[in-house]
């Protein structure tokens, strides 16, 4: 299982900063970090409290999960899943999508290996791929099976001219 994280802004010989005014700051655009770091700081406030009774229900729906895919991997299988529910997002477009990250978020919680491969261009243009995620400590096999699902599927592919 991973490590728990906090998400309190700190900077070194200042301390931890007001999150708030650093928001303030970042509508102004004089703030040296970014949106999604200041809101994560700030939601992790109005989240669940460690140890709470509603942090030990999510830690043992995480072992649950955990222990379905590891019976269902073994020690040496993958499993495909996408990296994200769309093609590759517009730039910023993930600020009005917040939980699209959940595909990738899932794997990180559970601390399992993942390798994102990319398969292509979608319909729209965009860049598509799938995750391939694999037992615990078992990540030469992630890294085994992108190589051949991108040589299969032709991998990356520039959505635009490069000059």
């Amino acid at each position: 299982m991973a490590l728990l994280v906090s998400y309190t802004i700190v900077e070194p010989d200042k301390g931890s900063l007001n999150v708030y005014w650093e928001l303030c700051k970042w509508v102004l655009c004089m703030s040296n970090h970014t949106f999604i770091g200041l809101a994560t700081a700030i939601l992790e406030d109005m989240g669940v409290q460690y140890g709470s009774e509603k942090h030990t229900h999510f830690v043992g729906l995480c072992k649950e999960l955990s222990q379905e895919l590891k019976d269902m991997m073994g020690t040496d299988g993958v499993f495909l899943y996408p990296t994200h529910p769309t093609t590759a997002p517009y730039h910023n477009e993930p600020l009005v999508k917040p939980f699209n990250f959940s595909y990738t978020g899932i794997i990180n919680i559970l601390g399992l290996p993942a390798t994102h491969c990319p398969l292509g261009l979608g319909t729209d243009g965009l860049p598509i791929g799938i995750q391939v995620i694999g037992a615990l400590n078992q990540d030469r096999h992630t890294l085994a099976v992108a190589v051949e699902l991108e040589k299969a599927f032709g991998g990356w592919v520039s959505p635009s001219t490069i000059l």
